[in-house]
């Protein structure tokens, strides 16, 4: 009378398994596409012939006669494209991910490995920092910048790009080196490392992932900054893609200004390529890091 009664109930625990399985996969998938959605919505309307007041559900399954390469061609015809508007993003990015980046590294790990007065306070006030938007700064840094005649130049935008990675990558950075033994710096001090060489020979190999992270955060934000650049920038000559953006996707029409979104479209796609290539080349310390760097210590 038992073998039935526990054949039962193992075919209703493989039963409950299958479909928890089932609603698991459905639900992942959903999520899929919907994350994957907006990019598709961008990528086919940056190549589609018609209007977006014209697009509609079924304008949006692929039909190779809407497909034309105009918007593109209208965007990357403009040779200062290249020449002034990515230039100026890179140097904005790269320069504030690597200023920003070794500023958050020395910040995280005197937040770790140091005791000094003031240290708890301090991590306090930097985690209540990152609550607050980095709007409310554009005004004070710009009379303060044009007290020191830093608008419209480059350290004038480097600066607080630079400054503003330090709180959240400090955080992390310092939250990973907490998951660190100090152990394996003393073994380096006892083989005759100094405290320099401890550094960076064990620590930083071993933060590596979290590092890959900050330069991403690090770079994004100076690289898609729309704001800081509109107030701080008033020659054409340091114009940024995300003010090109705005100035090349806007058009006048009968009821005032509007908005070409094929344009914008395909600017969007092509602005996001860097982003990628970083992504691509960080990709598995980006993992590691965004695993790790928010649960440890």
């Amino acid at each position: 009378m038992k073998l039935p009664s526990f054949f039962g109930s193992r075919r209703k625990r493989l039963k409950s398994r299958i479909v928890s399985r089932i609603l698991s996969h459905f639900a992942l998938i959903v999520a899929t596409l919907f994350a994957l959605f907006p990019i598709y919505f961008i990528f086919w309307t940056s190549i589609l012939k018609i209007q977006l007041a014209a697009i509609s559900l079924s304008s949006l399954i692929p039909n190779l006669a809407l497909i034309t390469l105009y918007n593109y061609n209208y965007v990357l015809s403009d040779p200062t494209f290249f020449t002034i508007y990515l230039k100026n993003s890179l140097i904005f990015g790269l320069s504030a991910a690597g200023v920003g980046l070794v500023l958050a590294l020395f910040t995280g790990y005197a937040l770790s490995r140091f005791t000094f007065p003031g240290r708890k306070p301090f991590i306090y006030f930097i985690i209540a920092l990152m609550q607050f938007p980095g709007t409310m700064l554009v005004i004070p840094y710009f009379f303060m910048f044009k007290e020191l005649n830093l608008i419209n130049t480059y350290l004038g935008l480097i600066i607080p790009y630079s400054a503003g990675s330090i709180v959240f990558t400090g955080i992390l950075v310092k939250n990973y080196i907490d998951s660190i033994p100090e152990d394996l710096e003393e073994a380096a001090l006892v083989d005759g490392e100094t405290k320099t060489g401890a550094f960076t020979k064990v620590i930083i190999p071993l933060i590596k992932p979290i590092l890959g992270l900050g330069v991403l955060l690090a770079f994004i934000g100076p690289y898609t900054d729309f704001i800081l650049a509109r107030a701080f920038i008033t020659g054409n000559s340091l114009q940024t893609l995300a003010l090109r953006l705005y100035s090349v996707s806007s058009i006048s029409s009968s009821g005032g200004a509007a908005i070409d979104y094929g344009v914008f479209s395909a600017f969007s796609f092509l602005m996001g390529i860097p982003i990628l290539i970083i992504y691509l080349i960080f990709q598995k310390y980006i993992i590691s890091g965004l695993t790790l760097g928010g649960v440890k210590g």
